[in-house]
């Protein structure tokens, strides 16, 4: 019924809570936003998350819509703005983890007496970039930024038991990939980072 209408006039409906137009919006363009993301994101699952977050926050946000240009333009706008925030998420997340590498450096004995620190607070580290990028997200708030369940919740306007679930299902993840909790424990307490597996 709304296929033929123009994207003006599908925004105008969409502005109006209407459904429709914004399933018709989704199937005009998601196929071509999710082949941009993914030609800017390392993994088709991280930009199937940005995908379904950007689509998310269209819905969410359809009555305050302000599109100067076009409403393809403010799609394409929008992901950008998404595929930034990524990046400088990940600039954070190596930022953080050169520091702890650095602060292994430059105490001997301990824990280097056991193992190869870098290698190993790499390959944690690393486990953990490879998470959904929403589960990452929210598992790097609570441990890393010492954000509380409901901080994290309101800051991301999802449920606190979703928050939960997430942080449950990351931990349950890297247990699986690095059965040496104890080292682990070692390594993360050490950054003040101590309540990593008490969820």
């Amino acid at each position: 019924m709304y296929s033929n209408y123009t994207d003006q006039e599908l925004l105008s409906l969409l502005q109006e809570d209407n459904m429709h137009a914004f399933n018709v919006i989704y199937e005009r363009y998601s196929h071509a936003l999710y082949l941009y993301i993914l030609s800017k994101i390392d993994t088709a699952e991280t930009a199937k998350d940005v995908l379904q977050d950007l689509f998310t926050s269209l819905w969410e946000r359809r009555n305050n819509i302000s599109v100067h240009e076009s409403l393809k333009s403010y799609l394409y706008q929008s992901a950008r703005h998404k595929i930034i925030d990524i990046y400088r998420k990940q600039t954070t997340y190596r930022k953080y983890l050169q520091q702890l590498i650095e602060h292994f450096d430059v105490q001997p004995g301990g824990i280097a007496e056991l193992v190869d620190n870098k290698a190993r607070t790499q390959d944690v580290f690393e486990t953990i970039n490879r998470l959904p990028e929403r589960m990452k997200e929210i598992f790097m708030l609570s441990r890393v930024e010492h954000q509380t369940v409901e901080q994290i919740a309101l800051r991301l306007g999802l449920s606190q038991q979703t928050v939960k679930n997430q942080i449950t299902k990351a931990l349950k993840i890297l247990r699986n990939h690095h059965t040496n909790t104890d080292l682990i424990l070692l390594i993360l307490a050490t950054s003040g980072m101590y309540p990593f597996f008490t969820c």
